[in-house]
């Protein structure tokens, strides 16, 4: 979706995983306004976590009034037609299987590293992605040392 007045293209977000790393990425999302001469701007438009504790699922709907799915079910989200792009904060060992649903889903990822808990489960994630509709994904990788 386009703002006319701004010419400010809106990419519509759905969140799996309403913990930190939920958090961290709905708190960019928020900071956005700060970045200048952007033709872009995130919104979170779905939420989902299995449990969907309360608490959790306030500080969204509070902050962010552009919700409008709330689902304790990733397929339901997935298959929201208003979600653009899924950002996936999940355990490490539910990445392989949600991954690969939001990617047959057809929708663009953002996730969290590692891809996949171990090397079939990267095999699998890049066979789906490699022979599905064309999606973007994009992984976080922060670099460590040891101290």
């Amino acid at each position: 979706m386009r703002d006319k007045e701004l010419n400010v293209k809106t990419v519509s977000f759905g969140v799996i995983g309403l913990g930190m790393m939920g958090r961290e990425f709905a708190s960019a999302a928020a900071r956005w306004c700060h970045l200048p001469g952007m033709d872009v701007r995130p919104e979170i438009v779905a939420i989902c976590s299995k449990r969907l504790p309360p608490d959790n699922v306030r500080w969204y709907t509070d902050n962010f009034p552009s919700i409008k799915q709330v689902t304790g079910d990733y397929s339901e989200l997935i298959k929201n037609l208003d979600v653009d792009i899924v950002f996936c904060a999940v355990p490490h060992n539910l990445h392989e299987e949600f991954y690969c649903a939001v990617i047959k889903a057809g929708k663009h990822l953002m996730g969290e590293k590692p891809f996949g808990i171990d090397r079939k489960a990267n095999e699998r994630i890049r066979g789906i992605f490699l022979f599905s509709a064309p999606v973007h994904l994009q992984d976080f990788q922060r670099k460590t040392r040891n101290s």
